[in-house]
């Protein structure tokens, strides 16, 4: 394992087929902190599955949880954090579906914001990924909007969708503008979609095997 200066995942890596993302709900700051510590220590001292090209570490920006985005070369061989630090979290596998990557001219991104949704089956992440990416084709590109790309589980129960800002200030003002309501319309009505609470996340630690 060799730790790398803390960065975002790139989503677009073309060796990547599995990727696991993990949650850790650690309530304040200085457990956040804390779950860190005891997670770094847990990476280090463990054995690195074979397969697991990247792991990247994200904190949210409120403090209060973790994110685990693990990118595999293969089927994913573990379904928790390396090491885990005494609190190893199941993680969930996914695929990308589709996405709108970051173009040429795009600026680089600063946090990552997360949208969630249980849905009813494989149809359902197709469906509510397709409608989500072609309504946000058809108007006009938000500022500090980086990329998005959409994760379905292999066990066809979860959509995951990856979207990179440039900051959380950014994302905010969009809201506040009023520039996603038309994406927050589709997701609340949509049959068998229920959408989960998203957060902004920070890069916290990268690991290589």
């Amino acid at each position: 394992m060799t730790p790398l200066p803390p960065r975002l995942p790139d989503p677009g890596r073309a060796d990547v087929t599995t990727v696991t993302v993990g949650s850790l709900f650690t309530g304040t700051a200085e457990g956040q902190r804390a779950a860190l510590d005891a997670l770094r220590a847990g990476v280090r001292d463990a054995e690195w599955p074979k397969g697991l090209l990247e792991l990247s570490v994200l904190a949210s920006d409120d403090g209060e949880a973790l994110l685990s985005y693990g990118q595999w070369s293969g089927p994913a061989a573990a379904r928790v954090w390396p090491g885990g630090g005494g609190w190893a979290e199941l993680a969930v596998p996914y695929r990308i579906h589709r996405g709108a990557p970051a173009g040429p001219d795009a600026p680089s991104p600063g946090c990552v914001v997360t949208a969630a949704f249980d849905v009813d089956g494989p149809e359902r992440q197709r469906h509510i990924t397709d409608a989500l990416l072609d309504a946000a084709e058809g108007v006009e590109p938000r500022p500090g909007a980086v990329s998005s790309h959409f994760h379905h589980s292999l066990d066809g129960t979860r959509v995951l969708n990856w979207a990179e800002w440039t900051s959380p200030e950014a994302h905010a003002e969009a809201v506040a503008g009023a520039a996603l309501d038309d994406l927050y319309e589709i997701i609340t009505g949509t049959p068998g979609v229920r959408a989960l609470r998203g957060r902004y996340y920070l890069p916290a630690d990268t690991f290589i095997g």
